[in-house]
């Protein structure tokens, strides 16, 4: 994340944090994991979104694609049939969602979705913008998934980002308000 200069004028006055995928600061992150800010996605942040899911989808009719028509670590050789694409995804956070320990507490999971929206406005994800708004729609009402303390081996944040996709798709529990909605 970018800093700021301290004399650029802040959202802060309004309640409110725009992500944009470039300049949001460790303060506007603060702010929404505390619940004392709104998020608001940036329209040019939602058209990259938009383009990056656009331009997935038209690769992934072209030809092989890592994660979505093939398998992905040792299975990255292994084509995914065509009758089971439309699985593929959910059982991958599935597989992936293997983590244990106790809850992160409501503040640490609410950063971990400010920061994961803020990313995936940067574009380049090539997912559905449904996504950037059931994580913004879930920083709005207090809603955050059960995220557990240990996860994987290797990347630090597959096992926590796999539980958020599960929430996201229905199949991990919420915690704080009612789900987000229009992801499932």
């Amino acid at each position: 994340m970018a800093s700021r200069d301290a004399d650029e004028p802040r959202a802060a006055a309004t309640g409110l944090v725009v992500l944009d995928g470039h300049s949001t600061c460790v303060d506007d992150v603060v702010r929404l994991a505390h619940g004392s800010a709104r998020p608001v996605p940036a329209a040019d942040g939602m058209k990259r979104v938009e383009e990056s899911w656009d331009a997935a989808r038209r690769i992934a009719a072209t030809g092989r694609v890592y994660g979505r028509s093939t398998g992905v670590g040792a299975n990255r050789n292994e084509d995914v049939p065509t009758e089971a694409a439309a699985e593929h995804g959910l059982r991958l956070l599935r597989s992936h969602a293997g983590a244990i320990g106790d809850e992160l507490p409501a503040r640490q999971v609410r950063a971990m979705l400010a920061v994961r929206a803020n990313q995936l406005l940067a574009g380049g994800a090539g997912l559905r913008p449904t996504v950037v708004t059931a994580l913004c729609e879930a920083l709005e009402t207090g809603a955050y998934p059960v995220v557990n303390e240990f996860g994987s081996v290797g990347t630090g944040d597959i096992a926590a980002l796999a539980q958020l996709g599960l929430a996201l798709a229905g199949e991990h529990p919420w915690r704080g308000a009612d789900a987000p909605t229009g992801v499932r």
